[in-house]
């Protein structure tokens, strides 16, 4: 039965849905500074007794012009067996928790004595509803910032019988229950926030998009593939092989158990004592749908098991595409499924591949881990980044710049120069934060941006890439329609160009042309009288469109 706790409102929040794309930090005086602690609650020992409440706010022993939430706890007597959970912390928010709400706690912690923490989900502080929230924190005399990020399931919100029988059941709490130690000792928190967005909607479906790199082994690229051999349960990047037929495979070992010299018994091993893991750049949350295929033998008839992780060892939940069954003999497995509040921020898919527990050879090729395109951000699909600098010409002029674009080629696994800048493979930051939707080609179409660095096909700089262009070195022509720009005056922006769908970012400064220490080749100014498009190009017979007339743009209809 679920116990009544009355708190004591001090400020009230909106009860307004939260933007599902945005976190909103619900704590109260998160920096505690100010005399309003009604996000703070404590179960706690002071002067003898236990005292349960809002927790005090005090001045930091550190610094005494900072403010702390302080927890008190005591020695266990002779004879106690007093409960993890008889000194405790809360945070809690006004607004209710929701089943797949992603949620990311902030503070600083520290204590009088080094010593562990374990965490679970309350309704109201002291109204349990399950046993794990953040898992265990570590305590330390020394400050220290931790960040958990995680998403709200539905034991946290309705305890183990769930919601069909808990139905009147609530998240408002996050509970740290500091009596590990048993021991007297003080813990001090600051600068809390526990930000929240609610569960983003389903994202319309655009096609799978194959996030893992090198599926086919075609090169020696193993970033998506890390190995865990049982020789020394050590994580490093998996190993290619040539499989006996000759193609090319990721390869893990498993050893027999070590034999006990006292008992003459095996000693026991786990199922994860060796593993192999598939890490892709993308951080699921709850309802993505994922398409998952490979191909897999064993030199012995074996089933292993799935996990999801965050990154390879980093456990996140036990079950993810369940068991398989592997044979000496080449099979294709297929999978495709939707990312539950357990497997969410999960990024890696882990085998347990010593359920055998003896000695074996495990093989894996034609990978792919897909997920909806939709999904992914423009970070995910970033292979690497460059910043460099272009000069902004006096208005109605014109400035080149040469960019090595080598770098970005190979990130990309472009080996034809002219494919990379003649094919539409150029897109252009946008007011939303996000690459323009649709691509353009450097040399045929260009692009216009305006003084705040977004596209904008009436931004008065413009640029694109001359066809002339060789040798991976990228001649770039800006062109000025507005204003000269002032001394020290710079337009950020970022391009990107795209192969298969991943991008390589160039974190563009455009500075006044007097102050640009690149690369120049040619500065001009063009003739009076002569049309130009919004790239800078000369037309000779404009058709519809906006073009520009002795600096001045105008509208052929």
């Amino acid at each position: 039965m679920k116990k009544i706790f009355t708190l004591i409102v001090l400020a009230c929040l909106s009860s307004a849905s939260f933007a599902q794309d945005k976190f909103v930090d619900r704590v109260i005086n998160g920096d505690c500074e100010g005399d309003d602690a009604s996000c703070f609650w404590t179960h706690e020992y002071r002067d003898g007794e236990r005292v349960e409440g809002i927790c005090r706010l005090v001045a930091d022993p550190t610094d005494p012009n900072n403010h702390v939430a302080i927890v008190s706890s005591r020695d266990q007597e002779e004879g106690e067996a007093l409960e993890d959970w008889d000194s405790q912390f809360f945070v809690y928010v006004q607004e209710k928790l929701n089943v797949n709400d992603e949620y990311r706690l902030t503070m600083r912690i520290r204590a009088d004595k080094p010593a562990d923490c374990s965490t679970q989900a309350h309704n109201t502080p002291g109204d349990y509803n399950h046993w794990n929230m953040i898992g265990n924190i570590q305590f330390t005399t020394e400050w220290q910032t931790i960040v958990k990020e995680g998403i709200v399931t539905s034991q946290q919100v309705y305890g183990d019988e769930g919601p069909d029988v808990n139905t009147d059941w609530e998240m408002h709490t996050i509970a740290f229950n500091l009596y590990l130690l048993k021991e007297a000792n003080n813990y001090y928190f600051d600068d809390i926030k526990l930000e929240v967005r609610g569960a983003k909607a389903p994202t319309p479906f655009e096609g799978w998009f194959n996030m893992v790199k090198n599926s086919d082994l075609s090169t020696d690229d193993v970033s998506s593939f890390t190995g865990r051999d049982g020789i020394d349960g050590v994580d490093r990047p998996a190993r290619i092989v040539v499989d006996a037929d000759g193609k090319r495979a990721l390869n893990v070992t498993a050893i027999d158990p070590a034999i006990d010299e006292e008992t003459g018994e095996p000693q026991s091993m786990t199922d994860w004592q060796t593993q192999f893991f598939v890490t892709i750049p993308h951080a699921f949350r709850a309802g993505e749908k994922y398409h998952f295929s490979m191909k897999a033998r064993a030199a012995k008839e074996c089933e292993i098991d799935t996990q999801a992780h965050i990154t390879p060892g980093d456990y996140k939940h036990y079950e993810m595409l369940g068991r398989i069954a592997l044979t000496p003999e080449w099979q294709e497995f297929e999978y495709e499924g939707e990312i539950n509040s357990d497997q969410a921020t999960s990024r890696t898919i882990a085998f347990n591949l010593q359920v055998l527990k003896e000695a074996n050879e495990y093989y894996f090729r034609d990978i792919e881990f897909s997920v909806n395109a939709a999904d992914i951000a423009d970070s995910e699909r970033t292979l690497g980044e460059e910043a460099v600098s272009m000069p902004v010409p006096d208005k109605d002029g014109e400035a080149r710049v040469t960019i090595d674009m080598t770098a970005c080629m190979e990130q990309l696994g472009v080996t034809d120069f002219k494919d990379l800048i003649t094919g539409s493979n150029m897109k252009i930051i946008t007011d939303d934060g996000t690459f323009s939707k649709d691509a353009l080609s450097p040399v045929n179409d260009g692009a216009s941006i305006n003084a705040d660095g977004i596209l904008d096909p009436d931004g008065d700089i413009t640029f694109e890439i001359d066809d002339s262009s060789t040798d991976n070195q990228a001649t770039f022509v800006i062109s000025n329609f507005g204003e000269r720009l002032a001394a020290g005056q710079a337009i950020a922006t970022r391009i990107c160009f795209q192969h298969a769908g991943w991008f390589y970012v160039y974190n563009v400064t455009f500075t006044d042309q007097e102050n640009f220490d690149g690369i120049r080749t040619v500065t001009a100014q063009p003739t009076k009288g002569l049309i130009y498009d919004l790239s800078g190009r000369q037309v000779a017979r404009p058709t519809n469109g906006i073009f520009i007339l002795d600096g001045k743009k105008f509208i052929k209809k």
